[in-house]
């Protein structure tokens, strides 16, 4: 069986419930252990003319300025504006520098995602955490599930009982958990969400049972998203200044969104995948689609072992980027159809696949665009369509 096959092979286990994410995050990388170093010698060769520390030391004197303030009074409005002055200056700094290195826009996000987090500003740490747990007795294939936070992270994960259980907790100086939150249910919606604003934390705990449900939406800001083995038809994670962790994921459409974050996917198999964001680093592994499309400024976008859904005969891959690069990298041992269109401006385009016709290829200026097809593309029973653009960044594409 070839590495291709092994690695399809344990997603159709996942997909089947035989397995759970973990399990298979562990049999991937068993498959490829030597990848991990790999990884870290490709990223090291992009960082070496830029002094990171030194370009973002005044925005780290300015922030933690900002820290001081809102110990003494924190206000959501303050933290909101400042986290969003925040992004802005980033973003220029990374224009300014994006054509020294690459890999830049990974250290921005990086730094976003430690700096700016209610932790780090320490404002919710005195006030007392209030845990509140509600439970939703019935479910079916036709229940919506919305959570809502605030300041706070919202964390799913699978148990064995047939229930949904939520356990939220609450930080606000009044003490006052019930009169914020409000929770409401009737046969086929439940919904969290937080009814007052201000210097108040909610996070959520939420245990899904292996039953596959109508739709799940999670939304907070200044919180990270983690989720692990859910089902449903649609998916939705929505959040700002954290990041988004999807593990084994199964849904006919998963939408993302986050700022100033990195999102992460492993083993999901999702039909209809759409991210939106916005200095983030976006990194797509081992995944079962028919189309997968990304938006982003400021963040890489890594995809690797992407293969069809069962029935599928097309995968759609758009891709689209600023001040950032783009790798492709399929792990396909398989004879499938490729049609690329590659565009970046300020960089270089390494097109890794065997057997294309080159339709268009332009270097002008600083312009560089491709466009290829597999050789007798239309005869093959699966096929790969990819479009690509960055500016200020390579794209490297590899079967």
């Amino acid at each position: 069986m070839s590495l291709s096959e092994e690695k399809m092979y344990i997603l159709k286990m996942l997909e089947e419930g035989k397995i759970s994410s973990e399990q298979a995050a562990r049999l991937i990388e068993a498959l490829d252990p030597d990848k991990k170093s790999d990884e870290r010698e490709y990223s090291g060769k992009q960082d070496k003319k830029v002094n990171f520390n030194e370009e973002v030391n005044k925005v780290k004197d300015r922030l933690n300025d900002w820290k001081k303030e809102f110990k003494k009074n924190y206000s959501q409005k303050d933290f909101d504006k400042a986290v969003e002055d925040f992004g802005v200056k980033m973003e220029k700094v990374g224009k300014n520098l994006a054509h020294t290195t690459v890999g830049f826009a990974d250290k921005v996000v990086d730094f976003v995602g430690s700096f700016i987090d209610t932790n780090a500003f320490n404002v919710f740490g005195n006030y007392k955490a209030v845990t509140r747990t509600f439970e939703i007795e019935y479910v079916n294939d036709n229940t919506e599930i919305e959570i809502e936070g605030l300041n706070g992270n919202i964390l799913v994960k699978k148990h064995m009982e047939d229930k949904v259980i939520i356990r939220s907790i609450v930080k606000s100086p009044q003490d006052n958990a019930d009169e914020i939150l409000t929770f409401s249910h009737n046969e086929d919606n439940a919904k969290i969400s937080y009814n007052k604003i201000g210097n108040i934390s909610v996070s959520h705990e939420v245990f899904l049972p292996t039953i596959k449900v109508k739709s799940i939406k999670l939304v907070t800001k200044n919180g990270k998203i983690y989720v692990e083995d859910s089902l449903a038809d649609t998916f939705e994670a929505i959040t700002s200044n954290s990041n988004i962790d999807l593990m084994g994921v199964t849904c006919n459409k998963l939408n993302v969104s986050t700022k100033n974050g990195k999102i992460q996917f492993g083993y999901i198999i999702g039909s209809d995948i759409n991210i939106d964001a916005n200095n983030s680093v976006i990194d797509i592994k081992h995944i079962k689609t028919e189309n997968i499309n990304v938006v982003t400024r400021n963040g890489k976008v890594l995809v690797e072992n992407i293969h069809h859904c069962d029935n599928s005969s097309t995968i759609d891959l758009k891709l689209k980027t600023a001040n950032a690069g783009i790798k492709v990298n399929m792990n396909d041992m398989d004879m499938k159809g490729y049609k690329v269109k590659a565009h970046t401006t300020n960089g270089e385009i390494n097109l890794l696949i065997p057997d294309m016709t080159y339709r268009n290829v332009s270097k002008q200026m600083k312009n560089n665009f491709i466009e290829a097809q597999s050789n007798d593309y239309d005869n093959h029973d699966k096929k790969v369509n990819i479009i690509a653009e960055t500016i200020n960044g390579y794209i490297e594409i590899v079967k």
